[in-house]
């Protein structure tokens, strides 16, 4: 998750703060180069463009990652995340009100708890299935479609997939593995958000625009709560 160096993020921290008036973007590059390229964005003072000719450029060079500047925001915007879920290179980002970076890698590992949200890289699906790997379950890939998706009436993947990977725990204490299916959102009678438990008291999660954790189970959140899922491999019998 944390792929960027100190000496990277100082590099970055500099340029930024030299254009704070506007967003500013770069590669860092496979031999730990750091490198400004032009913001072509309509609106650079909230947003970010690269042009392919920045990527074609710098790309003979190899490209490791992509970064850029926030002025306020001290997350990945909606736009960021809806272009990522597209890519495979880490992206960071630096904000100039609070001087902290956060960094997304599609190929790192990233912690459990504590991740930033990044729709596509790191959010409640992502977060559940890299629990389920370390217990040797490995669910289906999703393909994202927009961001926000998930709070719409006719999203469903969830419940329409989930036979395919469990069946309904309806007896007896949940356990470690045990996904929950849940409705946090404007649309009632669909699943628009996932978890897992760690234990039969304590499930982890991932909300949107928030960080992961764990949380207890009981009181609103089983209220919350359409369908718990045992994993066909962890069935006993």
């Amino acid at each position: 998750m944390n792929w960027l160096t100190h000496d990277q993020k100082s590099e970055i921290r500099k340029m930024a703060s030299a254009t704070s008036a506007q967003e500013t973007c770069g590669f860092v590059l496979q031999d730990g180069r750091v490198v400004e390229v032009q913001n072509s964005a309509s609106n650079p003072v909230e947003e970010f463009e690269i042009s392919p000719m920045a990527y074609a450029h710098w790309d003979e060079a190899g490209i490791k990652g992509v970064w850029h500047s926030h002025l306020e925001l001290e997350a990945f915007s909606p736009l960021d995340q809806q272009v990522m879920a597209q890519d495979t290179l880490p992206w960071a980002v630096y904000c100039l009100r609070t001087d902290k970076f956060i960094q997304a890698d599609p190929d790192g590992i990233a912690p459990l708890v504590g991740r930033p949200f990044c729709f596509g890289t790191y959010d409640c699906y992502s977060l559940v299935s890299d629990k389920l790997a370390e217990l040797g379950v490995q669910l289906p890939a999703w393909p994202r479609g927009r961001y926000g998706e998930w709070n719409t009436a006719e999203f469903r993947p969830f419940d329409e997939q989930w036979k395919h990977v469990g069946r309904p725990v309806v007896h007896g204490p949940y356990q470690e593995g045990d996904i929950l299916l849940m409705n946090l959102g404007d649309h009632a009678g669909h699943t628009d958000h996932v978890g897992v438990f760690v234990d039969h008291q304590r499930f982890l999660h991932h909300l949107a625009e928030k960080k992961s954790r764990l949380e207890r189970f009981g009181g609103w959140w089983e209220r919350r709560i359409r369908l718990v899922l045992r994993p066909h491999a962890l069935w006993k019998s």
